[in-house]
């Protein structure tokens, strides 16, 4: 096991750690591939896991920001390394324990500040009003001055506002590059039999061709390839490929390759990853062929294993075991209650992380690729149908009647201009722009 976790900065929800996982001495031929964290409150509660993947075979660091300001945390890391084809696990470290501050996150701090400002503005308005009802004699002044203190107090809420979406807009890009470090693979190809490659086109960068595979049926991962001529770069080639991580890992300078299930899964966060979980539950049956991982500490190591299983789209995990029985159908073929053992289907995952207005398209229809149709009472619970919904790539929503159509294909056979309808393809939401 490495050694225990080294503190660095601690500030209100959030720390850094140094973990010397370089020092851990490994036999030829063994590498080291992911790190998994645990946490848990010193008073008592619930242990939360989490997986990096490691970007080489030296130190690394690691942040956790979903601690609660002024609390006590004991931490501890895990290594599992890669040999052969199998994935193996070490103990878990010994426990490292910090105390997080208490002064509250920036954008707590600043939601205080909005609640006060609302209030102070209420209270503006009742004395304005007030005033109106015994000074009938300047009705019209007092008037044109409430008018002038709800305008003033209205503009100031609106930047306000603003500005907390900035702070979370800025939240949500520190989690991008989360996800783009760890799925990203820069100076690597995804070299692909030609037989499972889908297309090689132009694009201007890494997040274009992430969101090209996103939308391209059957693509499970891309790589470009920046041309250069002379120190300028000419053009940026894009390879949509079948396979998640090619046929085999090429070294090669000025390629970028990525996954696009681990990008669906990666970033996901506390709340989604509990909302995804069935706990006590197996997904009985469809499992992937010759694919059954042992040595897992939770569900998280397991859906890490499961983004480089080829057609694996859910996973069952078994606590007494410490198995991982990745599966090619979203909720296995039938749903079985068993003690200690937890599933989850990845494009829950993907369609809870975030992302909806963007890929939405507002007044779009997709037509020609009808696999079924439902009654929902919102577009959620039109995405929410989908995502359990074995062949389902895309949904198409119309609010007025109700109407849930999934598609077989991503952007289904054609988008057609309708009013009233609304699209969304599921594998859009896993995908950030960088």
């Amino acid at each position: 096991a490495p050694a225990a976790p080294i503190p660095g900065q601690i500030q209100d929800n959030r720390a850094r750690f140094q973990v010397n996982v370089g020092d851990v001495t490994l036999p030829d031929g063994v590498n080291r591939e992911l790190l998994s964290i645990k946490y848990v409150k010193t008073a008592g509660g619930d242990p939360v896991y989490f997986i990096q993947r490691l970007q080489d075979q030296g130190n690394t660091e690691i942040d956790i920001a979903n601690f609660e300001s002024g609390t006590s945390y004991s931490v501890q890391v895990k290594l599992l390394v890669r040999f052969g084809g199998r994935l193996l696990g070490s103990a878990f470290s010994d426990a490292v324990t910090i105390v997080t501050t208490e002064t509250g996150s920036p954008i707590d701090n600043l939601q205080d500040t909005i609640s006060n400002f609302q209030a102070s503005s209420r209270q503006s308005l009742d004395q304005a009003r007030d005033q109106k009802e015994t000074l009938k004699s300047q009705i019209i002044d007092v008037e044109n001055r409430l008018h002038e203190v709800t305008t003033s107090g209205e503009e100031k809420i609106a930047l306000l506002n603003k500005s907390t979406s900035n702070n979370f807009a800025g939240l949500q890009q520190t989690s991008n590059v989360l996800q783009q470090s760890r799925c990203h693979k820069d100076g690597i190809e995804f070299w692909e039999n030609t037989v499972d490659i889908i297309a090689t086109v132009r694009v201007n960068s890494m997040s274009e061709c992430s969101a090209r595979c996103a939308d391209t049926d059957g693509c499970a991962a891309a790589s470009v390839e920046f041309v250069h001529s002379g120190s300028q770069i000419t053009s940026r080639n894009c390879q949509l490929g079948r396979t998640r991580n090619g046929a085999y890992f090429w070294g090669q300078k000025n390629h970028i390759s990525t996954n696009l299930f681990c990008q669906l899964s990666e970033a996901s966060t506390i709340d989604t990853w509990q909302k995804c979980i069935v706990k006590n539950k197996d997904f009985n049956g469809g499992d992937v062929p010759s694919t059954v991982g042992d040595g897992f500490s939770s569900i998280e190591e397991c859906v890490a294993y499961c983004q480089r299983v080829n057609d694996c789209v859910s996973v069952t995990y078994d606590k007494t075991t410490k198995k991982c029985y990745p599966k090619d159908k979203r909720n296995g073929n039938q749903l079985i209650a068993m003690n200690n053992v937890d599933s989850v289907n990845i494009l829950c995952l993907s369609a809870n992380r975030g992302g909806r207005d963007r890929c939405t398209k507002e007044g779009v229809r997709f037509t020609g690729s009808l696999v079924s149709t439902s009654t929902r009472d919102t577009f959620e619970a039109c995405v929410a149908w989908c995502v359990n919904l074995d062949g389902c790539e895309a949904v198409s929503y119309n609010s007025s009647s109700r109407s849930c159509e999934a598609n077989r294909k991503r952007l289904g056979d054609s988008e057609q201009a309708q009013s009233g309808w609304k699209s969304l393809n599921i594998y859009c939401q896993g995908i950030q722009h960088f």
